[in-house]
């Protein structure tokens, strides 16, 4: 396993995402509520590009919102382009399509700088 130092924190803002490609493996970095996350560009679905796919969040229902539909989790859940299936950011798994998840890289900063494990 090798580290690469990617960029600064301070180049992925809050709530968005970048691409790297690292040993031509394309990797997406989340910054998600001040934390980070790197995730393979392959949707375990059908392969496609889930990195590149929406941010937003997810419709919930249930005894905590009275039965009634309320939005919830914004910029925590990802939705793969081809197919829609939609990712916790925050762990990887699917939401809809269990057991289903992410292939997830371990990443940290130090100094201000992006480190990721591949």
């Amino acid at each position: 396993m090798a580290e690469y130092e990617l960029t600064n924190e301070s180049e992925i803002p809050e709530g968005s995402s970048r691409l790297v490609t690292l040993n031509d493996i394309e990797i997406g970095i989340f910054k998600v509520k001040g934390k980070l996350y790197a995730y393979r560009n392959v949707c375990p679905h059908d392969g496609g590009p889930v990195c590149n796919g929406m941010i937003t969040g997810s419709l919930v229902q249930g005894p905590q919102t009275e039965w009634k539909l309320k939005w919830d989790r914004e910029g925590e859940i990802l939705y793969c382009p081809w197919h829609g299936s939609d990712f916790d950011i925050c762990t990887g798994e699917a939401l809809s399509r269990k057991p289903l998840r992410l292939k997830s890289y371990p990443i940290k900063v130090e100094g201000g700088k992006i480190k990721i494990t591949l």
